[in-house]
């Protein structure tokens, strides 16, 4: 069997066991682009909060290729391919699971939050150009990886970048209609590996639990490829349902954690003053020096070290408080009012603060208003689920339809900061934000 060959090598991992890679495998984990990955903090700030949360995406990333591999090898096998064929599609799989967190900047969403979209990409795209550009990592490719299983770097980048099924490079027949497009959901599907991994590692270092017990190997014995999908039997879909609603609860109280996403803030306040003296956009020219960039380079630069935030940081200190929160119906209506108001709902707080004391000046940097980042809630996600009946029939039913949907709909958050040389005006702020959001006024930001 593949994983008794002598050139293997074993890593103990937490969350997973004994990972078994292979020889093109360890070519790509000793390159330097992914040993700067136990360089980012997986959660970014969250461990400031959560005192364990300090795994990497390194480690992260080990897994999600374990997950991905195990995913494959289930669904694949039961198309009775060669041995060979089964093989190759599960080392693709591995890979892609590998590779999909290189590109993260330091404090992984952290820095696509704040710098990346203001460059118009994101970690997909410079994980792209790091497979296609960085030599380690292309040396991988032609010595062992393109000669082995067909997959050049130039293919591998546009999987990491592929966002649709539509964009997905690999399409060829493998057996009975299924195609190789069946694979973007194993990395890339409403319960891919990983979501999978992260659910349980950030589960384990939070001490959070909530994906614990996820029986996701059940997941993955009862999907199956269907033409250019994957398919889950009807009965894993409790575990589906235990995936979904663990997710909704580690977004609330970890992810979407008030103090977190403050130090979110003070991080990305931080990240934006760095730009001037890093240089982001050289390094996003350049992908050997933007992969000097980590979360240990950026706060133990000396000038990014002297800045109020970094300070901020270091010392565990928030500089806001939170106010006021309000938890509100989640549709599609709301998500476009959170999505372009945010801005809005920040200037008429601090206009009214204004009128009230006419002596605050620091216009822009006495309010923080926080509406997290829709997409990674699953709630609002467009993703489709294939799940096939005990009749034989497959539905396809949107993440929003599913137990998750029916949970109720406590998940779109949206809380109100003062700064903290601003404090003695909170109980005004919150009065305003109840004002506001308690009456029809809050129409005017639609």
């Amino acid at each position: 069997m593949w994983y008794l060959d002598k050139e293997l090598v074993q890593i103990k991992d937490p969350i997973h066991g004994y990972l078994r890679l292979v020889k093109h495998e360890i070519c790509l984990v000793s390159s330097s682009p992914m040993q700067r990955l136990r360089r980012l903090k997986q959660l970014g700030t969250s461990h400031l909060v959560y005192p364990g949360a300090v795994h990497n995406r390194f480690s992260h990333s080990l897994g999600s290729m374990h997950v991905a591999g195990v995913f494959a090898e289930y669904a694949y096998s039961r198309l009775k391919l060669r041995s060979d064929e089964l093989n190759r599609l599960k080392l693709i799989a591995r890979l892609i699971g590998l590779l999909h967190d290189l590109g993260h900047g330091p404090f992984s969403h952290t820095f696509e939050d704040h710098v990346l979209v203001n460059y118009e990409i994101n970690h997909e795209v410079l994980g792209s150009r790091i497979i296609k550009e960085h030599p380690e990592i292309t040396q991988c490719f032609d010595n062992y990886i393109e000669k082995e299983l067909g997959i050049s770097a130039e293919v591998m980048a546009k999987l990491i970048e592929a966002v649709s099924l539509e964009t997905w490079p690999l399409t060829s027949s493998i057996a009975d209609g299924v195609t190789e497009k069946t694979l973007y959901y194993v990395i890339k599907g409403a319960y891919s590996a990983d979501i999978v991994d992260y659910l349980l590692r950030d589960s384990y270092f939070t001490g959070a639990n909530y994906g614990f017990g996820l029986d996701w190997e059940r997941l993955a014995f009862h999907s199956k490829p269907v033409k250019d999908r994957i398919v889950l039997e009807y009965k894993a879909k409790d575990v589906l349902d235990h995936l979904l609603i663990a997710r909704i609860f580690m977004f609330k109280t970890v992810y979407y954690h008030k103090t977190v996403r403050a130090f979110d803030k003070i991080a990305g306040e931080m990240l934006l003053k760095a730009d001037k003296i890093l240089n982001y956009g050289e390094r996003f020219d350049d992908v050997t020096k933007y992969v000097e960039l980590d979360d240990e380079y950026v706060l133990s630069h000396p000038e990014v070290r002297r800045l109020e935030e970094s300070r901020y940081l270091l010392n565990r200190r928030v500089p806001y408080k939170n106010v006021y929160q309000a938890v509100l119906p989640v549709d599609q209506t709301l998500k476009g009012f959170l999505t372009i108001s945010k801005e809005a709902i920040k200037r008429s707080l601090e206009e009214k603060l204004r009128s009230l004391h006419p002596e605050i000046l620091d216009e822009g940097n006495v309010i923080f208003v926080d509406t997290p980042k829709l997409p990674t809630n699953p709630m609002f996600e467009e993703a489709v689920i294939y799940i096939e009946n005990e009749d034989g029939e497959v539905e396809a039913k949107p993440v929003r339809e599913t137990v998750a949907g029916s949970m109720p709909a406590e998940l779109a958050f949206l809380r109100i900061y003062v700064r903290d040389k601003y404090m003695q005006y909170s109980n005004e702020v919150r009065d305003i934000a109840r004002s506001i959001f308690s009456g029809k006024e809050i129409r005017s930001f639609y």
